[in-house]
């Protein structure tokens, strides 16, 4: 297994598209969804995806934190077209150097009541953010992929 020093990619826009594949492939692995639409242009998603069992469709819009750079990120809310929605989740991949990625899926409407981990702000820009710490880390497990796509 390779050993990957994910803070040392250039350009970093690489770790987005990295964080964008991930998440994708996770579904396409899924036996019950499957991704049906990609959006050329990332205005509040990056692809859609089916259930095929329920039948339902949702759209994802991914985000990454390379923790040995940041331990924060955020969604613009001109970016959210059509806003915080049911059918609108958060594909999240944290990069740890050294470690392989860890998936998240978060529900976009977690920002309807923001706390200490999913912030809601306004001062420079007005972002949804996910503000990883000590204290909010923990908290953020509930969201792992595998156990999210489970309640899907």
């Amino acid at each position: 297994m390779m050993i990957h020093n994910w803070s040392q990619l250039r350009p970093l826009s690489k770790l987005d598209q990295l964080a964008e594949v991930i998440i994708k492939t996770a579904f396409l692995l899924s036996d019950n969804h499957h991704v049906i639409t990609t959006y050329a242009e990332h205005k509040g998603a990056n692809f859609r995806v089916k259930n095929r069992v329920g039948e339902q469709e949702f759209d994802v819009l991914c985000r990454q934190i390379n923790i040995d750079k940041t331990t924060y990120t955020y969604i613009s809310k001109s970016h959210l077209e059509q806003g915080i929605r049911d059918d609108l989740y958060i594909g999240l991949v944290i990069f740890i150097d050294g470690q392989k990625p860890y998936k998240y899926l978060i529900p976009s409407t977690i920002w309807k009541t923001p706390n200490m981990l999913f912030t809601d702000t306004a001062l420079k820009h007005s972002e949804y953010g996910i503000n990883i710490n000590k204290k909010t880390f923990p908290e953020l497990a509930k969201y792992a992929f595998e156990e999210q796509l489970t309640s899907l």
